[in-house]
């Protein structure tokens, strides 16, 4: 009975097409296989996402990074903008400061050569601070203003220093004054191109100066 049911088995194997001996290899095929099989489908697909995000997570950290550059160039642009607002702020104070010491200093030769003053001798340190802020200016000017500044501190110190007391009449004295003078609108004029300060009409003086022209006397009628 058996072996009768193998044959007609076999038989409509036959019929279909089939070799009856592949049904059984077939029907023997372990379970795990196609659960391996499904499993590394599923571990693919596991795999795949993560290297995607990763990729992503990576794209999206270069996007912060070179924002955060940025950023952060834009943030040191800022303070060197400001660090230069302050430098300009602190330059422009040094040289006001000079400007109106070395002003000072000069009004005491002048006053001594006059003899404006109650003692015939300059007192002691008179010109320590017009001394202190000239340190202070060549820390922030160039080698040409700093130089004509001290120009012009050391015209007015010998001015006074060596200048007669009470005695105006004397020529050293008016030469002493004319050199000073003359330092002086230098350091001025340095001065205001560094600070950027518009001249104006090139033919009229710098702010506390005047130009005198000498003009000939018309000739007496005959």
């Amino acid at each position: 009975m058996a072996r009768r049911t193998h044959s007609s088995r076999c038989a409509l194997f036959d019929v279909c097409g089939l070799d009856c001996r592949h049904h059984g290899r077939v029907s023997s095929t372990p379970l795990w296989v196609p659960l391996a099989v499904a499993g590394l489908g599923v571990l693919g697909t596991l795999a795949g996402g993560v290297v995607g995000g990763a990729i992503t997570q990576r794209r999206a950290d270069r996007r912060e990074g070179k924002a955060w550059a940025r950023d952060r160039e834009r943030e040191h642009e800022r303070w060197a903008r400001e660090d230069e607002a302050r430098t300009f702020e602190h330059r422009r104070e040094a040289y006001i400061d000079f400007y109106a010491a070395v002003k000072a200093l000069a009004r005491k030769a002048y006053g001594h050569g006059y003899g404006f003053t109650d003692e015939p001798e300059l007192p002691e340190g008179w010109q320590d601070d017009a001394a202190g802020k000239l340190h202070r200016l060549e820390f922030y000017a160039d080698r040409e203003l700093a130089a004509a500044a001290s120009k012009a501190y050391g015209a007015a110190w010998s001015w006074g220093v060596y200048g007669k007391y009470d005695d105006p009449d004397d020529p050293d004295f008016h030469e002493r004054q004319q050199r000073y003078d003359d330092a002086e609108l230098e350091m001025l004029g340095l001065m205001r191109n560094r600070l950027s300060i518009p001249e104006g009409d090139p033919e009229l003086p710098p702010p506390g100066y005047s130009y005198y022209e000498v003009k000939e006397s018309p000739p007496d009628p005959e």
